[in-house]
C-alpha cells in the first residue's frame, strides 16, 4: 500500500499535508502522535471515508485514489476492513450474526459463512459464545468481535482506529499482545492509530510520527526511540532531558558523535544528519 503527497482541507484548515508513506505486505504500520496530528484523517482517506483535496492512495498497485488523474472508489469496493475505536457491534445480534455479516452482504454461500465465521471465532477465543446476544458482552469481548468481523473476509487491508482506548490499562496490555500475535498469524497489512506510545512500541514493525498534519518521522520502534529526529519526537516519546551543544568533528566513530555542551563533552550522542560543528539538542 502507498500514500503520496496526501492533502486532505476543510476550508482554510489544512488537516494533512503532504504525507507520503508505504506499508509493506503483512507489515504493521503504526499512525503515531497526538490529538490533531491529521492520523485518523489520514486513515479515514485511506478507509474512503474522507476525501482528499490531492494526492495519491495505491493499494495492491491499484489507485483508489488519486487527485490527477481523478480516480475516487468508493469505501465499499476498497477491499478494506477497519476496526473503530467504538466497536461498532450490533447490539441486536448475535455474535455469529455480527462476524458473519460482511459474508453475507457479499452474498457468500452459507457453507462458506458458517465456516469463516467459526475459524474466525475460535482465532479471537470465542468460539463457544456464536450464539450469545453482543449486548451481552464484555468490553474485552466486544474487541474480539469487532477484530473477528474485520479479518474474516481476508481484506487486502486492516485499519485499526485507536481500538483499544476504551479498555482498562490491564485488558488493553494484554490486547496489544493478542492483536500483534493475530497480525503475525494472519499475515495481513495493517495499519494502525493510537497517541498511545507504548501501544505503539509493542506492536509496531515501522512508526510513522506525525504532528500537525505533516509526517515527523518514520522508523521502527528502536530507531524512533533510540534515535528521534528531532526534539518533538524526542519529547513525545519520553521525558527527554534537553541539553544544547555541537557536534564534534573529530571523535566519531560507529555511527555515534561526541557532542561538545557547556557542562563538558557529551561521549556517545546521536546527531543523525548534523553536519560537523551544527548545533544540536
Amino acid at each position: 500500500m502507498e500514500v503520496r503527497d496526501l492533502v486532505v482541507r476543510y476550508g482554510t484548515v489544512v488537516a494533512v499535508r503532504g504525507v507520503s508513506f508505504t506499508v509493506g505486505a503483512g507489515e504493521h504500520l503504526t499512525l503515531l502522535g497526538p490529538s490533531g496530528c491529521g492520523k485518523t484523517t489520514t486513515l479515514r482517506a485511506i478507509a474512503g471515508l474522507e476525501r482528499p483535496t490531492s494526492g495519491e492512495i495505491r493499494i495492491g498497485g491499484s489507485a483508489v485514489f488519486s487527485s490527477s488523474p481523478a480516480v475516487n472508489i468508493p469505501a465499499e469496493r476498497r477491499e478494506l476492513s477497519m476496526v473503530f475505536q467504538s466497536y461498532a457491534i450490533w447490539p441486536h445480534m448475535t455474535v455469529f450474526e455480527n462476524v458473519a455479516y460482511g459474508l453475507r452482504v457479499r452474498r457468500l454461500p452459507e457453507v462458506e459463512v458458517t465456516t469463516r465465521v467459526r475459524e474466525a471465532l475460535d482465532l479471537v477465543q470465542l468460539g463457544d459464545l456464536g450464539a450469545r446476544s453482543a449486548s451481552k458482552l464484555s468490553g474485552g469481548q466486544q474487541q474480539r468481535v469487532a477484530l473477528a468481523r474485520a479479518f474474516v473476509f481476508s481484506p487486502s487491508v486492516l485499519l485499526f482506529d485507536e481500538p483499544l482506548s476504551n479498555l482498562d490499562a490491564k485488558l488493553r496490555a494484554e490486547m496489544r499482545v493478542e492483536l500483534k500475535e493475530l497480525q503475525r498469524r494472519l499475515d495481513v497489512t495493517s495499519v494502525y492509530v493510537t497517541h498511545d506510545l507504548e501501544e505503539a512500541l509493542a506492536i509496531s514493525d515501522r512508526i510513522v510520527v506525525m504532528r500537525d498534519g505533516a509526517i515527523e518521522q518514520v522508523g521502527t520502534p528502536g530507531e524512533i526511540y533510540d534515535r528521534p529526529r528531532n526534539t518533538f519526537v524526542a519529547d513525545f516519546v519520553g521525558s527527554a532531558n534537553l541539553i544544547r551543544g555541537r557536534r564534534r568533528p573529530d571523535l566519531e566513530r560507529d555511527g555515534l558523535v561526541v557532542i561538545e555542551t557547556p557542562g563538558g563533552a557529551l561521549v556517545h550522542g546521536i546527531a543523525p544528519d548534523r553536519r560537523a560543528g551544527a548545533e544540536v539538542l
